[in-house]
């Protein structure tokens, strides 16, 4: 038996109030890791199990996984910053709450569960990301103090022409580096936060260990729809530990915010 991976229509996440709404079904290809063929196929994703049929070979058995939708690493390599990254947190976290409210389940291995899981670690990392950009961007002095003391931008080399060329150089390569930053990376991410904002994001090791916890569990989320290394399927992701471990960011968000607020 071979593996591949294909595309799969997404659910409209916003128009879901039942579980039974995050149904989708579209056309998608499906490549033979023997033969290297591809065959034209017909995908139903029921947000809990995919179906798939091959359209010139509908008895052809075709196993598939649970589908699992996560934004690209870079989602906000490309937009403008927002004005109030806390208030855009703020508002996922809240209506991802209401909705595991409702529809999160207490099995571990729940795919609605993984979900909102991973959704409450994008929704921290864009935080993150955000947060450290707007006040480089803002701030001369957290500029230089990112261009002083981060090993990886002193170690950067540009020849005259490059910087005669674009008076905004140093401030667009620094922009430039931290949106290349995998926010998921919590431990780099508490270096730079402490040089550029003399705040950590890890307060303690008995805080932060679930936390970076959290960050492994996510790899394999993304990476590999829920199973470890081993091939294990994971069952982590009850309602309880979900619920906890939103808890856990909703902190860190909340402790940086006041940290950095003017008054």
């Amino acid at each position: 038996m071979t593996q591949s991976s294909v595309e799969v229509p997404e659910p409209d996440w916003g128009a879901a109030e039942t579980s039974s709404d995050l149904n989708s079904e579209g056309e998608t290809v499906v490549d033979c890791g023997t033969c290297g063929a591809a065959f034209d196929a017909w995908v139903t994703n029921s947000a809990g199990d995919c179906h798939v049929t091959l359209n010139d070979h509908p008895d052809t058995r075709v196993q598939a996984d649970t589908a699992f939708f996560s934004p690209e690493e870079d989602a906000w390599s490309d937009t403008d910053l927002p004005e109030n990254p806390y208030s855009i947190w703020d508002g996922s976290y809240q209506q991802t709450c209401a909705f595991f409210d409702t529809h999160g389940e207490e099995a571990g291995d729940a795919l609605i569960n993984r979900m909102v899981f991973a959704q409450h670690v994008v929704a921290l990392e864009a935080y993150l990301a955000d947060t450290l950009l707007k006040a480089a961007m803002g701030d001369p002095k957290v500029l230089g103090r990112l261009l002083e003391h981060d090993l990886d931008l002193r170690k950067e080399k540009f020849s005259l022409l490059e910087i005669q060329a674009n008076p905004d150089f140093v401030r667009d390569r620094v922009a430039a580096y931290l949106r290349d930053i995998r926010y998921h990376n919590l431990a780099k991410v508490n270096i730079i936060y402490k040089i550029a904002l003399g705040v950590e994001v890890l307060v303690d090791g008995e805080a932060a260990a679930p936390l970076i916890a959290a960050m492994r569990l996510r790899h394999d989320c993304v990476h590999r729809n829920g199973f470890d290394k081993d091939g294990e399927k994971l069952a982590n992701f009850t309602k309880a530990y979900v619920g906890a471990t939103a808890e856990a960011f909703r902190k860190v968000v909340q402790r940086i915010d006041l940290a950095l607020s003017p008054f």
